[in-house]
């Protein structure tokens, strides 16, 4: 393994710049929210266990269990860590802007050692560093109760229809989603079932070449992951580390994001869910109010629940119909308050919801806007447009998928398909509130393919700060003067300075090589995502088809069935489309790089000054990435190296319940056999030289 140097990231500190003379007036709204609770807040951190060991004449010492901090910054620094996580029916309660009251819920989640009790079914962040390894303990709660007392666990079965129909809700595994370890044995392996009553270690090498970025983590057993994720079932999962670009490896950009100080920017982890809860009358239908003044309802006593797959999570059941709001870690419409005016922030923004698109803005909030937590949900399209107006405010995006860009992407709009993440630094010019808006989304641009109206997110509360000037050349200067105190070597410290002074390009910190046509090894993949009418029984298909096989080789999930293979040291082209619908295409292990996204007439689309541009896919081209929004008819090609891992892994879609319900596919990686095929271990002569598949 090379060796990367680091440098020390100092305490969190503001910096004096300012910028963009906007005029925004300050308001006693955080007191208020405050006084209602509703103020963001980090994830709290998972802690790890304290393992037992036996005691050791020399050697590093043991470590006494780690202070409790906050998600953003804690990074355990032992070399082998143990996170217990349980998984639970856990009450708590969701802020509901159609009542602006408080309903109930009762929600599957993750419980570690730090629970925050304003939202106890919010998942702890999970922090990690290249080249440690981690192991997570799950423990499987998720057992049914009756007048109180629990029932005893009941095998879960197939349906009659098969696999794709959704089904055994209460069985569980774990994906870390976007990390790039095996998928084999108890590492991030989806292809398990832990069951109620049942506890299993997961176990990640993190590799020491790791990329330091935002993931996250998430159930993902065939027939349930919806509605777990929909029941709040996801976490951050945080690679930190600051290593120094040297002259054969990258390095991270946490290196560059420093104040004046040399202290890291502060850090917020902004998780975004889709808890689309309801309360049931006695027939066991969703309550609605009389007249349909409000969608979704829960009286006075009753509790939300996640349980009735067709009501709620069927294509019949959209979000928008539901009335239910995106939360922000685990709230709804919150204060983000202990901002500073002039002072540049890292935010992950990270969607870890079903099926809706999050179109992440900022806009000032003009003077005298009441409370935002007293408009109710009726009220609230005319409250933006009278106080949420003017111009949104720039954002230079650092990262996609929690891997570094290769250049730095300004721009006034971050659009989230499930699954996303990006890494944005975020500057407020001057005191004031600010609105915090989820941008309306055509029916094109949505994966429900059903127009997404405007929404409000939350409020950004920013306290005064000393003037300044230009933001963009505030964060130039901030990042060449990271590099001049942080970079020992100076041919390095030259290369990254000039690659800032070009439009904050990044090529010393992208850990993934851009892929050459010349490098390409293996047969094109193709690949279609589909859905039809079932022509056999009534229902519809969700389907991954492979256009270069016979129908019967592709098409809906088959759990025994090896869809698409490669060996490692393969480089790949991916080419993909849809037939019907939009769909968030990923695949686990290995990201991969964007090459070109033409729409229906064969145009690009990614160029915002050419005829044709498509906002949805601004500022993707050569980027890495492991979620893809593929629209319909829409040609996008990618390509990919498998390296160091074998064994077996799925792709699919991201909206949830169509991979639940067939629009998945399995992978299998192996060895080379050097004969042009893949190696097997009970093949003539004892070796894997059965030949290619």
């Amino acid at each position: 393994m090379k060796s990367y140097a680091r440098t020390r990231s100092a305490a969190l500190v503001g910096v004096s710049l300012t910028a963009l003379a906007l005029a925004v007036a300050p308001s006693s709204s955080l007191a208020q929210a405050q006084a209602s609770e509703n103020v963001f807040a980090n994830p709290p951190a998972a802690l790890p266990e304290a393992e037992p060991a036996a005691p050791r004449l020399s050697g590093p010492k043991l470590l006494g269990a780690p202070p409790v901090q906050a998600a953003d910054s804690f990074v355990d620094p032992r070399q082998n860590i143990l996170y217990k996580f349980s998984i639970e029916f856990t009450e708590g309660a969701v802020r509901n802007p159609w009542t602006l009251s408080q309903d109930k819920v009762r929600l599957r989640s993750y419980r570690g050692s730090s629970v925050d009790p304003a939202t106890p079914f919010l998942a702890p962040t999970i922090t990690m560093r290249p080249g440690q390894t981690v192991r997570i303990s799950l423990a499987n709660n998720l057992f049914e109760t009756k007048d109180g007392k629990r029932l005893p666990a009941e095998k879960c079965k197939t349906p009659e229809g098969g696999v794709n129909v959704p089904h055994c809700f209460n069985d569980t595994n774990l994906h870390a989603h976007g990390l790039w370890v095996s998928p084999a044995g108890n590492s991030d392996n989806v292809l398990i079932s832990i069951n109620p009553g049942v506890t299993f270690d997961y176990e990640y090498n993190v590799p020491s070449d790791h990329a330091a970025g935002t993931f996250w983590y998430h159930p993902h057993k065939h027939g349930s992951t919806a509605l777990q994720v929909s029941s709040g079932m996801a976490g951050a999962l945080i690679i930190k580390d600051d290593r120094v670009p040297t002259a054969t490896t990258p390095g991270d950009i946490d290196v560059l994001l420093q104040d004046a100080r040399g202290a890291a920017f502060p850090d917020k982890v902004m998780m975004f869910q889709q808890v689309q809860y309801a309360c049931f009358d006695s027939a066991g239908k969703i309550q609605t109010s009389p007249g349909g003044a409000q969608p979704w309802v829960c009286n006075p006593g009753q509790t939300g629940e996640i349980r009735d797959y067709a009501q709620q999570l069927s294509p019949n059941a959209s979000w928008a119909s539901s009335g239910r709001f995106t939360s922000i870690n685990g709230r709804v419409q919150p204060a983000v308050s202990e901002l500073r005016a002039g002072v540049f922030e890292r935010w992950r923004l990270i969607h870890g919801g079903v099926r809706e698109a999050v179109n992440f803005r900022l806009f000032p909030m003009k003077p005298g806007a009441p409370n935002w937590n007293t408009v109710p949900a009726k009220d609230q399209a005319s409250f933006m447009r009278t106080f949420c107006a003017g111009t949104a405010l720039p954002m230079w995006e650092v990262a996609v998928d929690g891997l570094t860009r290769s250049e730095v992407f300004r721009t006034t709009e971050t659009r989230l398909q499930p699954g996303y993440r990006a890494d944005v630094v975020v500057y407020f010019p001057t005191g004031g509130n600010y609105c915090i808006i989820d941008g309306a989304s055509d029916a094109i641009g949505s994966p429900s393919q059903q127009a997404e109206p405007i929404k409000l997110l939350g409020v950004a509360v920013v306290g005064a700060g000393a003037p300044a000037g230009d933001p963009d050349r505030a964060l130039q200067n901030l990042m060449i003067a990271a590099a001049e105190r942080n970079i020992a070597n100076s041919q390095v410290r030259e290369v990254v300075i000039r690659d800032l002074l070009r439009n904050l390009t990044l090529s010393k910190f992208v850990w993934h090589p851009t892929i050459t046509t010349a490098e390409l090894n293996a047969p094109i993949q193709e690949l279609a995502f589909n859905i039809r009418r079932n022509p056999v029984k009534p229902g519809t298909l969700f389907e991954v088809n492979n256009p270069a096989l016979p129908p019967d080789r592709s098409g809906q999930y088959v759990p025994s069935r090896i869809d698409r293979t490669a060996n490692i040291g393969d480089v790949q082209e991916w080419r993909l489309t849809s037939t019907a619908a939009g769909h968030p295409f990923h695949i686990h292990v290995n990201p991969f790089q964007v090459v070109s996204v033409l729409d229906p007439s064969g145009r690009p689309v990614t160029n915002p000054n050419a005829p044709g541009f498509d906002p949805d896919y601004a500022g993707v081209l050569n980027q890495w990435k492991d979620t893809l929004f593929v629209k319909t008819n829409y040609k996008i090609v990618v390509r990919t190296r498998y390296q160091r891992y074998i064994g077996e892994y799925v792709l699919h879609c991201h909206i949830l319940d169509h991979e639940d319900q067939g629009m998945m596919a399995n992978v299998a990686i192996g060895i080379p056999d050097g004969l042009g095929g893949t190696a097997e271990a009970h093949g003539p002569g004892g070796h894997m030289d059965h030949g290619g598949h």
